[in-house]
């Protein structure tokens, strides 16, 4: 028993009905039809496994026919059914794409040898076109899976469904786990303008469908269809229609709807299999990322204890030094500004974030009276003072998960050129959260009130780091950093 359906297309009424005749013996379905232009507005509806044309036909001859099919349906078996006086034209016909031909007059036998010849090229035509797209498969599934963000994973998936399969239509519907109804989750993707109210009407219609019967849906016009649906194709001028489920676990997680315009070639069996696959690809990369965002909601729980803790750590240092009173708050914000500036990695921001809130803990191990002396320190005071650095890495060390902060706050009272301290580190030798502190550092102190001066001028703080760029700060950094507050119209 086959399943295979030709088009059979001349201009004879008695050759189309003894071609079907002997065709339909053999189990076949036929369309029969008088003429090219006839066989082209069909054949744009409803695919076909092959195509069995007369060459000679008034109008639009074989061999035009045979190259417009090719472009409606690509796939398309085809046949040529000739006389003597046309077997030029039957080789220019085989150049063209035909699989094999017949000539007037024929025997039973020698159509249905022609027809099962040409349905076993295009058999194996097909398989191997199956195999090769089974490459470029694993590239798109690859792609798919290393899509951790659940919106681009879905927006990309749609994209490439629409274009492997030549819809003009496609959404992704996810099932909210709590309420068990399909939400839209992909960018609507259409070039196909709706009624209003029909593209909504056809998600709930088909969406349901598919989550009552767990089954795929394909819808192709004419064809007769629930009464609901066929309605809601005619409405949006659809030639066909595919909703396949998402299944995961034998769980229905989401469905995707592709949708073909009418005048645009129908749906075939490779696009079917190719849809099944990519959804099959897409039902683990969905999976993945839906995972991925309850582990990054955890962490950012964990990230937002982290910082309480940090924070808790930082008023510490408020209680011993009043005027470094909401310093590290001030730091912060800029601090990550100006690393995505940088282009520092996330990883490396979020030690940052600590350090700017942090670097100055060490002070919680210098005398108050030095902390709060009006006047300039004494070489011994001052001495005392650079050791803030030091203590602070000590402190921050007995805390296991700050471990990446230690070196920011040990570091970031070393100079560009050199010439600071502890270390004496200069350049890219210096960590880059430590060069991004010591420009904050210094720009807070300078626009703060002090026990030994007033605050500076906005404009003169500014200026005074220019004038050390290169010096005791990174220009590169001084440089992001004006542009950050001159974006954010930071005041002190």
């Amino acid at each position: 028993m086959t399943d295979e359906t030709i088009l059979i297309v001349d201009d004879e009424e008695h050759i189309r009905r003894l071609c079907s005749e002997i065709l339909q013996r053999k189990s076949y379905q036929t369309v029969a039809v008088a003429g090219a232009q006839e066989a082209i507005e069909i054949a744009r509806s409803q695919p076909f496994d092959l195509l069995l044309t007369d060459i000679s036909m008034p109008g639009m001859d074989g061999l035009e026919l045979l190259r417009a099919m090719k472009e409606i349906q690509k796939e398309i078996a085809v046949v040529i059914i000739t006389g003597y006086g046309t077997m030029d034209n039957a080789v220019q016909a085989l150049q063209l794409g035909a699989q094999g031909f017949v000539i007037k007059p024929f025997s039973q036998q020698e159509l249905l040898q022609a027809v099962e010849d040409a349905l076993e090229k295009h058999r194996l035509f097909r398989e191997n076109l199956r195999l090769k797209l089974l490459v470029p498969l694993f590239e798109v599934g690859r792609t798919l899976l290393s899509e951790l963000n659940l919106h681009s994973l879905l927006e990309n998936f749609t994209r490439v469904v629409i274009k492997e399969t030549r819809s003009d239509t496609a959404a992704v519907m996810l099932v909210d786990e709590r309420t068990r109804v399909l939400q839209v989750e992909s960018p609507f993707v259409s070039s196909v303008e709706f009624p209003g109210g029909v593209w909504r009407r056809i998600k709930e219609t088909v969406g349901r469908w598919v989550l009552e019967r767990k089954t795929p849906l394909v819808l192709v016009r004419p064809s007769p269809l629930a009464n609901e649906l066929r309605f809601l194709l005619e409405e949006a001028d659809l030639s066909a229609l595919v909703a396949m489920p998402f299944v995961s676990k034998d769980r229905i997680i989401g469905v995707l709807i592709l949708c073909k315009r009418t005048g645009n070639v129908s749906y075939n069996q490779s696009d079917l299999e190719l849809t099944s696959i990519l959804c099959g690809q897409a039902t683990i990369a969905i999976e993945n990322a839906k995972l991925f965002e309850v582990v990054e909601a955890k962490n950012r729980e964990l990230e937002e204890f982290y910082f309480d803790t940090v924070n808790a750590l930082a008023q510490a240092i408020e209680v011993k030094d009043v005027y470094t009173g909401g310093h590290g708050d001030r730091l912060v914000d800029l601090a990550i500004a100006i690393a995505e500036r940088l282009g520092v990695p996330p990883a490396e921001k979020t030690w940052l974030k600590y350090a700017a809130a942090l670097h100055d803990i060490g002070k919680i191990g210098v005398k108050e009276t030095i902390l709060t002396k009006p006047g300039k320190l004494t070489p011994e005071e001052y001495d005392e003072m650079k050791t803030h650095p030091a203590k602070g890495a000590e402190i921050l060390k007995e805390v296991k998960f700050l471990a990446p902060v230690v070196p920011i706050v040990y570091h970031h009272q070393e100079r560009y050129d050199g010439r600071g301290y502890p270390d004496g580190l200069s350049g890219d030798q210096i960590p880059i959260g430590s060069r991004i502190v010591a420009v904050l550092d210094a720009f807070d102190a300078m626009t703060t009130n002090r026990p030994y001066r007033k605050k500076l001028p906005f404009e003169t703080a500014v200026n005074e780091l220019r004038r050390h760029s290169g010096v005791q700060f990174d220009p590169e950094v001084v440089e992001a950093f004006i542009q950050v507050v001159a974006e954010t119209s930071y005041t002190a």
